[in-house]
């Protein structure tokens, strides 16, 4: 972390691409459902027009607020998810990834539309930036 007082928007990226890599490495080599994508998610969103968000991933999907969260230092209790989100799974004809892209919040109702299911990380990137931006 920073100077230890707060919890930036640039340490919440860096933790998020420690955990990141550290979870593909979990996985790789394992015959999870969860592809080791996680790290690659993470470097095509902090190079877009997400790393204006703070990012945080939930099993396997990213998605972003609109500060800190509660349980870092300086973080808000009243942080907002943004309404829209990337999932990564095993789901391609040869067990590789796909990216699926949404529009509104996993697992509440209503439920949230699928935007695009690419292959590409960055084309997913690109698409819930859209999603994000059109909405704001």
């Amino acid at each position: 972390m920073g100077d230890g007082a707060q919890w930036s928007l640039e340490d919440d990226w860096d933790w998020q691409m420690q955990c990141a890599r550290a979870h593909d490495a979990l996985l790789r080599g394992t015959d999870s459902w969860v592809p080791p994508v996680e790290e690659e998610l993470v470097l095509a969103a902090r190079a877009s027009a997400l790393s204006q968000w703070h990012p945080s991933t939930s099993h396997n999907y990213l998605r972003f607020s609109d500060g800190p969260h509660p349980w870092v230092p300086g973080g808000r209790d009243d942080v907002r998810y943004l309404p829209g989100c990337i999932s990564f799974a095993k789901e391609g004809a040869d067990s590789s990834a796909v990216f699926r892209v949404w529009s509104g919040f996993l697992l509440q109702t209503p439920d949230p539309v699928l935007v695009l299911a690419p292959l590409e990380a960055v084309v997913a990137v690109k698409a819930l930036v859209e999603v994000l931006t059109t909405d704001s």
